[in-house]
């Protein structure tokens, strides 16, 4: 990573002439570079690797649904198709695939959301006016947790909202809940539901640009972030104003608001309770977060910093936001990413392609 604090080389040549040209038994020894924690010797952890390829369908994760214990597990995943998936693997660290649904076109499905009992998710594909239009749907899950028949939920989604975030679908008071964005000359994002059952669709207005944080938060997005950020419950309508610098672009969860600010040599983020308690900084230069959600369990905060360029792939760490320090996670990744309790990210290409699952609740 490109940091500020840099060794100056004028610096460096002095001390090496120096070292040449008066050679001593006791010329003291380079010193080595600090060593940097990792989360698997911290923690005594073991991530669970998934093959990237399974019946001959690649895919990437998009939740992890069922940690089985033993290496086991389910999860949910998209292929380039925009398909969704199904993937179960066994203890042995084989997997099976199966297609929960096929919504014939990109982007396909955007969004998902599950409990014990029932999968959802959000299809989006182009109308033959090539404008994009969605559609909620949900699956019942057996006993074996495996998908059954899917449905269609309701069309009346309006133009949906689709961060990345956890949370841009999920249960909740009996309903299914997502933004999206009103067609108007104004900016007015929608928050809808639906009962989990099926119903009419409630729709409630809030003036500018918002995302979803876990229920139920909403929290300020776009520009209206710059400067602070604000927070507000879609069940009551009790707000909380965040403030932050007036360079600070200010991303909020439910308990952790991120500030970003941006500069020549990379970036500053921080971490900050919505009461402006805790601030810590998290990163410095050109590392970014894995997450749209910041702090992730109210704890960890998934970071990665992109060395593409020199062959060197991503570094992916975790900032313990109890501890106030860095872990290292895997310093040669591919693609990385996250849930609202998971961590992953990709070793291998093609054929070789593994993703590496951390459950950052084993870490808590």
């Amino acid at each position: 990573m490109d940091t500020a604090q840099r060794l100056t080389l004028a610096g460096t040549a002095v001390l090496a002439v120096a070292w040449l040209a008066w050679p001593s038994p006791d010329r003291p020894e380079t010193a080595a570079a600090p060593v940097v924690p990792t989360v698997w010797e911290t923690w005594d952890a073991e991530p669970v690797d998934w093959p990237g390829v399974v019946d001959g369908r690649a895919w990437t994760p998009v939740q992890v649904l069922d940690d089985g214990g033993a290496g086991a597990g389910a999860a949910l995943g998209t292929d380039e198709a925009g398909n969704l998936l199904y993937v179960e693997l066994d203890g042995s660290g084989d997997a099976a695939v199966s297609v929960v649904a096929e919504p014939g076109g990109v982007p396909g499905v955007i969004a998902t959301a599950a409990t014990d009992e029932r999968l959802a998710w959000i299809a989006s594909v182009p109308d033959e006016r090539g404008r994009v239009v969605s559609e909620l749907w949900t699956a019942p899950r057996g006993e074996d947790g495996r998908p059954g028949a899917a449905s269609l939920l309701t069309a009346d989604t309006g133009d949906v909202i689709a961060a990345g975030s956890a949370y841009d679908l999920q249960f909740a008071a009996e309903g299914l809940h997502w933004l999206s964005t009103a067609r108007g000359a104004t900016l007015v994002t929608e928050h809808r539901s639906v009962p989990v059952e099926g119903g009419e669709v409630t729709v409630t207005g809030h003036l500018g640009a918002w995302q979803a944080a876990a229920w139920p938060w909403l929290a300020s997005a776009g520009s209206d972030s710059l400067g602070g950020a604000r927070l507000v419950r879609t069940d009551t309508g009790a707000g909380v104003q965040v403030f932050s610098g007036s360079e600070e672009l200010t991303l909020c969860s439910a308990t952790w608001c991120r500030l970003i600010v941006n500069a020549e040599d990379g970036a500053r983020v921080d971490l900050v309770r919505p009461d402006g308690t805790e601030r810590v900084t998290v990163a410095e230069g050109f590392t970014s977060a894995v997450s749209p959600d910041p702090g992730l369990i109210d704890r960890f905060e998934p970071l990665a910093e992109n060395r593409t360029a020199t062959g060197e792939g991503t570094e992916v760490t975790l900032f313990d936001l109890q501890a106030g320090e860095a872990y290292l996670v895997a310093s040669r990744a591919g693609r990385t990413g996250a849930d609202a309790r998971s961590l992953w990210w990709s070793t291998g290409t093609g054929e070789l392609l593994v993703w590496h699952v951390l459950d950052l609740t084993d870490l808590a």
